[in-house]
């Protein structure tokens, strides 16, 4: 796609100190999978090494202490290395199950995540079923295992940015209305486009599709519909704006029990 995604972890490997690569144990984006795909080159280098001086300030201003820039840090540097970890089916004895690497690589993730390096290597190779009598530990097939990886770094990612806008909305939160338990004043701002067709769409740009057409359809019922039938029952003097209703969209994709969702929900349990 050339497109650049989750911009943090290019400032991260460009923007850090020396000392700082040497603590978060961070590479060139171009040694990381995870970066270097789809005729990978960055030639602004300077502007992402401004921009992750800009993150930290922003960091500071609503908070954040040192030590938990350094947490933040650490873990985006894990989810990098996890990018990294290579799979190999066993190549003798009758032992089932894949080999897990480079070995570096696993220690660098044991010590990020702090974690210890046999149960990284674990959930890496290994999942747990549980039947009526017993709780069953299987390999995984090498599809599976690279699966499990890829789904452990967007975990990770997911936990962090769900913790750091709790820590932000704490941050921003007034002290008097914490105690009175007033409804805070805010001012939100909606990007409503961003649908996005390419040649070859992934069931994420999917999900991102459909984000945007539910923030689309919320625009339209509370700009549009709903106002005019205020306006309608005030007796205010008014011309109805015409506007692209898109619930025939939303219901194509999300609609029990014929949307897209449910059929490939249905169709994945099989």
């Amino acid at each position: 796609m050339n497109e650049r995604n989750y911009h943090v972890f290019y400032y991260l490997p460009l923007g850090v100190t020396d000392e700082e690569r040497r603590e978060f144990h961070l590479k060139q984006p171009e040694d990381y999978f995870y970066l270097n795909q789809n005729n990978f080159k960055i030639d602004d280098g300077e502007d992402l090494r401004h921009d992750f001086e800009r993150l930290k300030q922003a960091m500071e201003m609503v908070g954040f202490l040192p030590a938990t820039k350094k947490q933040i840090f650490s873990m985006l540097s894990a989810i990098l290395y996890l990018g990294n970890v290579t799979y190999r089916r066993k190549s003798s004895g009758r032992d089932e199950g894949l080999e897990v690497g480079p070995p570096e690589v696993l220690d660098t993730l044991s010590q990020l995540l702090q974690v210890k390096r046999e149960m990284l290597v674990e959930a890496l190779t290994k999942r747990k079923t549980v039947t009526v009598n017993e709780k069953l530990i299987l390999p995984y097939s090498l599809n599976e295992a690279i699966t499990a990886r890829d789904s452990m770094a967007k975990s990770l990612y997911s936990a962090l940015f769900d913790w750091i806008v709790l820590r932000i909305n704490h941050a921003l939160l007034n002290k008097k209305d914490m105690e009175e338990s007033v409804t805070c004043l805010s001012i939100g701002v909606l990007d409503i486009f961003g649908f996005e067709d390419f040649d070859t769409n992934s069931f994420e740009q999917f999900c991102i599709n459909y984000a945007n057409e539910q923030l689309q359809y919320y625009f339209n019922q509370h700009i549009f519909k709903l106002e005019q039938e205020e306006y309608k029952s005030e007796g205010i003097s008014w011309h109805n704006i015409d506007y692209t209703d898109n619930v025939g969209c939303i219901h194509l994709i999300s609609k029990k029990p014929t949307g897209l969702f449910y059929l490939l929900d249905e169709e994945s349990n099989f």
